[in-house]
């Protein structure tokens, strides 16, 4: 994970887009409901790609809402480590942990362990719950 640097040419301060975050949490719904049809352990694998970009979306909605944009996926996870301190490092590391994974899985054609979810799973849908909330308690007030 890079630490947030926004300086960084990775990194565009931008106008708020409600729209573009709301468009991105409908979106984590589909996804949401889409996993919650996918059979373990079969599918172990895509399951855990899908987790990864619902969580990517909502960190992308959330940073929308803040007005920044990103082409990192490391920098979504740092943004989420300097501005929001109700994650935890542990939380963190683990979102960082499943992005290597997913790139694994996207450039390496790496297949998942079910026991990575048997150990993983609760804890990642924590995440994307307490995420949830965030963009959905940013969007009900219209502030960043």
């Amino acid at each position: 994970m890079e630490q947030w640097d926004e300086k960084s040419d990775k990194v565009s301060k931008l106008r708020p887009d409600l729209e573009k975050a709301r468009a991105l949490l409908k979106m984590t719904e589909v996804r949401e409901k889409r996993s919650q049809l996918t059979p373990l352990p079969e599918f172990t694998t895509l399951l855990t790609e899908e987790y990864y970009e619902i969580i990517k979306e909502l960190i992308t909605g959330i940073m929308s809402i803040d007005g920044w944009k990103t082409v990192s996926h490391e920098f979504l996870i740092g943004y989420l480590a300097r501005f929001y301190q109700e994650f935890n490092t542990s939380e963190v590391m683990t979102i960082d942990q499943l992005r290597i994974i997913r790139n694994d899985i996207a450039y390496r054609g790496a297949m998942i362990s079910p026991e990575y979810l048997d150990r993983n799973q609760m804890t990642l849908l924590s995440i994307i719950q307490k995420l949830k909330k965030i963009v959905n308690q940013k969007l009900s007030t219209g502030k960043p």
